[in-house]
């Protein structure tokens, strides 16, 4: 527990980056390319989730946005400026997970959204790129 008495902790605290740093990655990440095979893939794990017997609320539009930055700002972390299908997997479970709400069936069986969400990448075939 952080203790207030000598003032507020996260006065100490060094920013990584400045402003105009992350507007700079920001831009990075929305002129990444994303081609349509590599959208299509994205479109069909987001109704995976639609459909799942598992799952009672899948995930939103929304969430098919939040994917596709995701997919783009980690293709640009390991040095690209387009976005491959391993991109997108890497990035799936964590970025829609907590958007969905599971059946009451499958909670009752003790699964997880995670393990939900790696069934549904192991069921959507990822697109072979060129």
């Amino acid at each position: 527990v952080l203790s207030r008495q000598k003032g507020n902790p996260l006065a100490a605290l060094t920013p990584l980056f400045t402003s105009s740093q992350v507007e700079h990655l920001r831009s990075l990440v929305a002129q990444t390319y994303i081609g349509e095979p590599v959208v299509n893939y994205i479109v069909e794990l987001i109704d995976a989730t639609r459909h799942h017997e598992d799952i009672l609320r899948g995930a939103s539009p929304r969430a098919t946005l939040a994917l596709t930055s995701m997919a783009k700002a980690i293709a640009q972390l390991r040095g690209r400026d387009y976005v491959v299908p391993v991109d997108v997997k890497e990035v799936f479970v964590h970025t829609v997970a907590h958007r969905l709400v599971l059946s009451p069936r499958a909670e009752g069986q003790g699964k997880t959204a995670e393990m939900v969400l790696r069934s549904i990448l192991e069921m959507v075939s990822a697109p072979k790129l060129r």
